[in-house]
């Protein structure tokens, strides 16, 4: 009889148990050392705009009466802690004192927080993102973009493949932008600041929409990702233009943390996007990635309830799937870490939990359209647009502090490329009354995680290898898969 060891497994606000076999479970390596965390992160940040990549220092980029626009990320990670370092709280400060220092009247200054199709903040919410004092300080300095407003973004033409290209005035009209962020993975940062948070829908929706015929490679693989290939051509766009216009690049400011508990900065530097990405990267690889030798036939990962769009609300079902089949799943480079006709348990009861104030379009996509339509491709087709435009969704998005209306088709859309390389995704921890929430969200319930092994096994054979990633289920650390 084989040996079984249990593990006590994430599934939404609880632990569940496991009970896996021991010679076929196989538990990746924990997550690699942490960079070594910066002396003085403020000196540091001053010294980068002293001596930008690429670019004139911050003193030769501006003059008495320019008008400088700052784009700074919407919200923070799910978890932290109130003395992790934050880029945008260290860094506003100091960037605000050297501009009025080289001759930049405070009323000059704009700051705009690049929530592109996310929801706009509350001033009481920006303190999550800024802390107690500059939302309340800043006055109308500080806003929100409104991707819903045409008069506030400039079309810059098409690229080869046919993407428009959009984004807010301020990107190409002030004497300078400049952009602080802090990725914290592989996703973020780069270009995707600019042509994501700083865009619209109208130029989001080429780039976010689900592909039926997506190569496989992760957007968490900045390497092989088509995505960013694709952020890097439209960035040509916004560098023509600025260059046409007689402005300076884009200022990018960017740091990268540490993964220790608290955060501290790894790294802070500034200049032009790309160049400055790059340096980054493979301090992000160094701390990030685990090397994982061969694919497996069943991969199970606990899964927490939380996730960057329900920050400050409610983690609702179509978050759970897509943090499950995009998130989850994609944490990989290379190759996924679950063979192809593999199967994906997540442990989540999926809680049929919506907030009509932030997730208006979401409830509605969830209760009129997936009950009779699941294709990711078609729902997109048929209701992205429709979403995006139908007035009660504007006028929430706009006033009422909810996600852009077609936000949910980009969610859903997401796990396509895992539901086409899978066979099957199990749903382990769902409780009778929850099974039908799991089933809409294109997952098969089980009440447990031992249930759920047992069918993979009964499916794909008693030999079937189990790989369990405790790692990968707060989100934030990778696998490169060799095979």
């Amino acid at each position: 009889m084989a040996q079984l060891q249990e593990f006590m497994v994430s599934c939404g606000a609880a632990k569940v148990p496991a009970h896996l076999p021991s010679e076929r479970t196989r538990i990746p390596p924990g997550p690699p050392p942490s960079a070594a965390p910066l002396p003085d992160a403020a000196e540091t940040f001053r010294r980068a705009l002293a001596n930008p990549v690429g670019m004139p220092p911050l003193e030769k980029l501006v003059r008495k009466g320019a008008k400088v626009t700052i784009g700074i990320q919407d919200g923070r990670s799910t978890h932290y802690h109130p003395e992790d370092h934050d880029l945008r709280i260290l860094g506003l400060p100091i960037l605000l004192n050297l501009l009025e220092q080289y001759g930049v009247q405070p009323e000059d200054i704009q700051i705009k927080v690049a929530n592109a199709l996310h929801r706009m903040w509350t001033r009481k919410e920006m303190t999550h993102i800024l802390g107690p004092k500059l939302p309340y300080t800043l006055g109308g300095r500080l806003s929100c973009i409104d991707a819903t407003d045409a008069s506030q973004f400039i079309p810059l033409g098409l690229t080869k493949r046919g993407m428009e290209v959009m984004v807010h005035r301020s990107v190409v009209e002030s004497d300078l932008f400049i952009f602080m962020s802090t990725p914290q993975g592989f996703f973020q940062g780069g270009w995707k600041s600019i042509l994501v948070g700083m865009s619209n829908w109208e130029s989001i929706r080429y780039h976010h929409r689900p592909w039926p015929f997506a190569s496989g490679h992760s957007v968490q693989d900045p390497k092989n990702s088509s995505f960013h290939k694709l952020l890097n051509e439209m960035g040509t766009l916004v560098d023509a233009e600025l260059a046409r216009r007689g402005h300076p690049p884009v200022l990018k400011i960017e740091g990268v943390l540490t993964t220790t508990n608290p955060q501290k900065f790894a790294a802070i530097d500034a200049g032009l996007i790309t160049p400055v990405r790059e340096m980054h990267i493979d301090l992000l690889l160094s701390e990030l990635v685990t090397d994982v030798e061969g694919q497996t036939d069943v991969l199970l990962m606990g899964m927490p309830d939380g996730d960057g769009y329900s920050r400050l609300s409610v983690f609702n079902p179509i978050h759970c799937r897509n943090k499950a089949l995009s998130a989850l799943f994609n944490a990989y480079h290379e190759n996924p870490l679950v063979r192809k006709g593999g199967i994906f348990i997540v442990a989540n009861p999926f809680e049929p939990k919506f907030s009509l104030l932030n997730h208006p379009s979401y409830h509605s996509l969830y209760n009129e359209v997936l009950p009779a339509m699941k294709d990711p491709v078609e729902v997109w087709d048929t209701y992205s647009e429709e979403y995006a435009h139908r007035p009660e969704f504007v006028h929430k998005y706009r006033t009422g502090f909810a996600f852009h209306g077609a936000h949910p088709c980009i969610l859903y859309g997401q796990g396509l490329y895992a539901l086409n390389h899978l066979s099957a995704v199990f749903a382990a921890g769902v409780p009778q009354e929850n099974e039908e929430v799991a089933r809409r969200m294109g997952f098969e319930p089980f009440p447990t995680v031992d249930a759920a092994v047992q069918e993979a096994e009964a499916r794909l054979g008693k030999t079937c290898t189990i790989t369990y990633h405790p790692h990968l289920e707060e989100q934030g650390y990778f696998t490169r898969v060799h095979v």
